[in-house]
């Protein structure tokens, strides 16, 4: 990537650009602003990281203002719930959890969106593509602005932290998975009987059919049966249940495990 300016300079109107001198996009097409490269102070570095915590707060989550959703989340918003909904998964022999891992996972697994955004499927950038752009502006957070000694213990957390839910390994980070999915699906309930958004079938059907913990599906459940009752109230019963095309929760989960 190459900077048109110093990408410390919060003030000017910057954007990053390959070496063939091409707009670097994040989200929505909107050209990214260049890395942040530390200034080797690491007080100012450190506040530099705090500051760019606030564009998890400000950047709205993209699928909803594509669906012309009024006031839609942001991405901070979305992390909270997921954590607090980690909270409440009960801790049992049979699926042993570290609770207070799920947690920090929960809080840091879109990290890197305060600089790419959230970048949704449906913008076409290849999984390499936002993978690689992800992976930039986590060794951007980390080792530019989260570099000093003094944060070696933060650097070392959030990484593991962001790794760990992006291999999808552990039974932590498959169940933030599920959260993850799950308090998109609780959103989209949620717009759809304040706002009336008749749109939304496609956030349900890749998010629940894919859920494999029992209490999450549990809650799924309950969650789909109440849209269901919302859109057999509004007299659109069959316009719902045509939307969802027969999937469920867990079905995608089941047809894998029978195979």
């Amino acid at each position: 990537m190459v900077n048109t300016t110093n990408g410390n300079d919060t003030t000017a109107t910057t954007v990053s650009t390959t070496s063939n001198g091409e707009l670097v996009l994040g989200a929505g097409g909107k050209p990214l602003p260049p890395p942040y490269k530390s200034t080797g102070n690491e007080a100012l570095d450190t506040l530099a990281f705090l500051h760019l915590l606030e564009q998890l707060k400000v950047q709205k989550r993209s699928g909803w203002i594509r669906e012309g959703v009024k006031e839609p989340e942001s991405i901070s918003d979305h992390m909270c719930r997921m954590a607090l909904m980690a909270m409440m998964i009960p801790n049992d022999g049979a699926r042993p959890l570290d609770i207070p891992r799920c947690v920090m996972m929960a809080l840091v697994h879109d990290l890197a969106e305060a600089h790419v955004g959230d970048i949704t499927p449906v913008e076409g950038v290849p999984v390499h593509v936002k993978h690689d752009l992800e992976e930039q502006a986590m060794d951007s957070f980390l080792n530019e602005m989260l570099g000093g000694e003094g944060n070696k213990d933060a650097r070392a957390r959030f990484r593991a932290l962001f790794d760990e839910y992006e291999a999808r390994e552990t039974p932590e980070s498959k169940l933030v998975k599920d959260l993850d999915r799950l308090e998109l699906a609780l959103q989209a309930v949620e717009y759809e009987r304040s706002q009336d958004i008749r749109t939304l079938a496609p956030f349900f059907t890749g998010s629940v059919p894919n859920l494999e913990h029992p209490v999450v599906q549990k809650w799924a459940e309950t969650l789909m049966e109440e849209r269901r009752q919302l859109w057999a109230s509004r007299g659109r019963a069959e316009e719902e249940a045509a939307g969802l095309g027969g999937q469920g929760v867990g079905t995608s989960v089941k047809k894998t495990n029978s195979v």
